[in-house]
């Protein structure tokens, strides 16, 4: 009997610890989240109640912003911020320092705070011309997990904070299929789909725990595209399980784990949409797809509406967009006419004024989240974006673990110092860094593509190093008819290794790329990947990149 007893007890306190625990946990996480979803909703309902017509369809707007110190643009942008109730600005090509500056006085001018974005891909640097860039999306395409990926969105979203800013148009969700996209390119982490879908959801992790609101674009994938959305309107020929199975799977993996913000690319889709219209108007692929099938609910951005991908075929891109979904619209060519549509749209009652709340506090919604509520921007003009050792320390580690092996001869790797060992550069070299980090390891003598053509390298070791401009994402990075046919010439020596500085899909334009010794790809032109591809080449590091698009030889 005692022992029942005992069992009985034990039973008790056991549940009732239980119970204890289940209300500890729900005081913990769920009164908070709940205490904080309704002061959000409050703030929001107390905004838009006193709000006009007017303040409610300007905060559906954002247009760019210039930080070069240009007074009359900054007058400009203060005009318009005061006479049209904006909702955002997108800061454009300054300096860091000027942007804090006019953050500063375009939120002092606006009476409801202004959602501050970037488009900052690969840093502030994108725009900015005093900050120092980090690697392009396809560089950490190469790298073998997520890991780094994450760490760099987050530090991203961390200098994006200091600078004010609420929202960056990243990351590219795009699957670069079209090895000749003029556009997206080395933007886009790679052309494999579930790789892109794990490193554009590490991306996006890393900067919305930051605090940023992240916005993944270009929906639904601008990887196949072969023209510029700048200038025309891609028609992506894909049938409609090639859009399920390859564009919309990166978009699913970042929609399924809580990206806040997606943008619409400027594309013509027949499978999805066969109005010959581009799809960033289509409502049956915003409302219909993005955001009823995907299940969306957060924050559906334009593409910059001044772009001919749109403005050739749409003759009110705000008004078209509005009513297919979208809530906030990007810098439209003419804003004032935007605007004036939207208004008559809305007074003709074709926008309904539950379409337009929803947008509008949608809006609002983000601007508490981002913390625009409770306080003020703090005007100050000092760059807050120098490097610290954590930003060395994350371009070495991006640099060292993105190396691709992309072909070796076992016996001839990695390279060991030696007095006949000769260097050579070819292409838009920017430094000499390969070289001098080559020389601390060995003896080399550097020769020139002259010396090349007269000299047997039958017995001698040879590096070759082939730059092209990685300054830009867009920079062309053509071989010379010269170059091509030293390389090929040189591929008939035992023991020559190139090393390419440069996107992958100029390993294409390599010659007879398996006669070589070696071949490493190291991306770009900065002094971290310099050492690291140098230290592989000498076998100090492993080369533990994967390529991260497939490469025709």
């Amino acid at each position: 009997m005692g022992s029942s007893c005992q069992r009985q007890l034990a039973r008790a306190l056991f549940l009732a610890y239980i119970q204890a625990m289940l209300r500890a946990f729900i005081f913990v996480f769920f009164i908070p989240v709940c205490l904080y979803a309704q002061s959000q909703r409050q703030w929001v309902d107390s905004v838009y109640n006193v709000m006009t017509l007017d303040q409610k369809i300007g905060q559906l707007f954002m247009v760019m912003a210039f930080p070069d110190g240009n007074l009359d643009k900054q007058q400009n942008t203060t005009y318009k911020i005061k006479k049209y109730h904006l909702g955002g600005i997108l800061f454009s090509t300054g300096t860091a320092s000027q942007q804090l500056r006019d953050t500063y006085r375009y939120q002092k001018a606006s009476k409801i705070p202004l959602l501050i974005a970037a488009d900052a891909e690969w840093g502030m640097a994108m725009r900015l011309k005093d900050v120092t860039p980090y690697p392009y999306a396809m560089t950490l395409g190469a790298l073998p997990n997520e890991e780094l990926i994450y760490d760099l969105g987050k530090r991203l979203g961390v200098r994006k904070r200091k600078m004010d800013v609420h929202v960056t148009f990243s990351p590219v969700a795009d699957v670069n299929t079209e090895s000749q996209n003029p556009i997206i390119g080395i933007r886009a982490f790679g052309d494999n789909p579930k790789r892109v879908a794990k490193q554009a959801k590490a991306f996006m992790e890393g900067l919305q725990d930051a605090g940023i609101i992240a916005v993944a674009k270009h929906f639904p994938g601008h990887g196949a595209a072969k023209l510029d959305s700048h200038k025309g309107l891609p028609k992506i020929e894909y049938t409609k399980n090639q859009i399920d199975s390859i564009g919309l799977v990166p978009f699913i993996n970042v929609i399924e784990h809580g990206v806040k913000g997606i943008m619409l690319g400027h594309l013509e889709i027949p499978s999805l949409d066969n109005s010959s219209l581009p799809v960033s108007v289509s409502y049956r692929v915003i409302t219909e797809l993005l955001q009823d099938k995907m299940n969306f609910n957060g924050l559906v951005f334009s593409d910059a509406l001044d772009m001919k991908g749109i403005t050739t075929r749409v003759e009110s891109p705000a008004v078209s967009a509005f009513l297919a979904g979208v809530d906030v619209l990007l810098m439209p060519l003419r804003l004032d006419k935007a605007i004036n549509e939207i208004k008559s749209s809305y007074t003709k009652g074709n926008i309904s004024p539950d379409r337009l709340e929803t947008s509008v506090k949608k809006i609002l919604a983000a601007k508490y989240a981002s913390g625009l509520h409770q306080k003020s921007t703090i005007d100050r003009d000092e760059n807050p974006l120098h490097d610290t050792f954590y930003d060395n320390y994350l371009r070495e580690q991006i640099a060292m673990q993105s190396i691709v092996k992309v072909y070796v001869k076992n016996k001839k790797f990695p390279l060991h110092p030696s007095s006949d060992m000769h260097y050579v550069a070819f292409g838009k070299k920017m430094s000499d860094d390969f070289f001098n980090v080559i020389r601390s390891k060995t003896q080399v003598i550097q020769v020139s593509k002259q010396q090349i053509k007269a000299t047997d390298f039958s017995t001698k070791t040879l590096i070759v190093g082939i730059h092209t401009n990685t300054s830009s994402p867009w920079s062309s990075q053509s071989f010379s008819v010269d170059d091509i046919s030293i390389l090929s010439h040189l591929s008939t020596y035992p023991n020559v290794h190139v090393v390419l500085f440069a996107n992958p899909y100029a390993l294409s334009q390599i010659p007879n790329l398996s006669s070589f010794a070696s071949v490493l790809l190291a991306h770009e032109q900065q002094a971290v990947f310099a050492k690291a591809a140098a230290q592989v080449l000498f076998g100090e590091i492993s080369a533990i990149g994967i390529l991260p698009v497939q490469v025709k030889e």
